[in-house]
């Protein structure tokens, strides 16, 4: 594996050039299944079902293990340090990248300088 995608990956425009050897999170099938259950319609629920049960199929997810769990820790402590208040769902799978020495590669410039991270912001 060399990079992980971040939940604004698997919900936005498809991306050309990303490596094949890519993860997900188990917080993004979290935040995807909150997705599906959030949703205010059924032709919304029908396109973020298909998207979950894509998402489920593709990848095994990585787990929040004892790695990530201080992995997150470090991330948060020096965003907060700087000012910055990322949300904890974001600091997991930033986490996730950072405990398995992978790039995550996102849509959401939030993620953008973290320090302990390797981001690729797409555009």
């Amino acid at each position: 594996m060399s990079g992980l995608l971040d939940t604004s990956v698997l919900i936005g425009p498809f991306v050309k050039g990303l490596p094949n050897d890519l993860a997900i999170s188990i917080v993004s099938l979290a935040e995807l299944r909150l997705g599906v259950l959030l949703a205010r319609d059924l032709a919304t629920r029908s396109t973020r079902l298909a998207r979950l049960v894509e998402a489920e199929r593709a990848f095994a997810p990585i787990p929040v293990d004892d790695e990530v769990a201080s992995a997150y820790a470090s991330v948060m402590a020096a965003a907060r340090e700087e000012g910055r208040k990322p949300k904890v769902m974001d600091a997991l799978i930033a986490a996730t990248a950072a405990a398995k020495d992978l790039t995550l590669y996102t849509w959401d410039r939030d993620f953008a300088n973290l320090r302990h991270v390797r981001v690729k912001v797409l555009s």
